[in-house]
């Protein structure tokens, strides 16, 4: 089947990730407490300006010394705020198959620039070189589970409604994207996913 295109979410479906990590990260980096490095990072709601691109990594980096009253640099508090990923390498089989398919492959994602290089640069198979599109919240403008970032998914692929198939962790985002008319599996597990993308392929061919 070539015709359909297919999104995957990156966080806990391509890669795992931990918060918690980048609050210690951040409150050693700045010598503070988690506490206080909790509250600059997410509960001041930084990050999710940041993720939504309301904030360049300059102009983040800039709020996070001024929450902790710190003058640390960039690049340092970028990497504490980051490195909180690895490689989900279990849903690799599964990706094979849907590549294998024919049909196109693209990632949308709730993420923030310092993420996402982050990411890119550790160059793991999970995310390196399977996608023929790239949605990003924080270039986009445009969050999940707001429709208009599903919207714009569609003119992204060219493909609308029931041609498009979604994996995402949350639930939230699975409901937005069904709201759409769009094919969803919540991820939980790479057979379910596997299940969910044949149901698809098969009504859809």
């Amino acid at each position: 089947m070539r015709d359909g295109f297919v999104y995957f979410d990156l966080g806990n479906v391509l890669v795992k990730f931990d918060h918690a990590i980048g609050t210690r990260q951040l409150a050693e980096l700045a010598g503070c407490s988690l506490a206080e490095a909790q509250l600059a990072l997410y509960d001041s709601g930084l990050e999710l300006r940041y993720e939504m691109g309301l904030l360049t990594s300059s102009e983040f980096v800039a709020a996070i010394n001024g929450q902790l009253k710190v003058d640390l640099p960039a690049d340092d508090v970028l990497e504490a705020m980051s490195a909180i990923f690895e490689p989900n390498s279990e849903i690799l089989p599964a990706m094979k198959v849907i590549k294998a398919s024919g049909v196109q492959i693209g990632l949308l994602s709730n993420t923030c620039e310092g993420h996402w290089e982050w990411v890119k640069r550790q160059a793991w198979e999970t995310v390196e070189g399977w996608f023929d599109i790239v949605v990003l919240s924080y270039e986009a403008k445009l969050m999940k589970p707001d429709g208009a970032i599903y919207a714009h998914c569609e003119q992204r692929c060219g493909f609308k409604g029931s041609q498009v198939f979604f994996t995402d962790d949350r639930a939230d985002n699975i409901a937005g994207a069904a709201a759409r008319g769009w094919a969803t599996y919540q991820y939980g597990e790479p057979n379910g996913l596997m299940a969910a993308f044949e149901q698809w392929r098969t009504a859809t061919q």
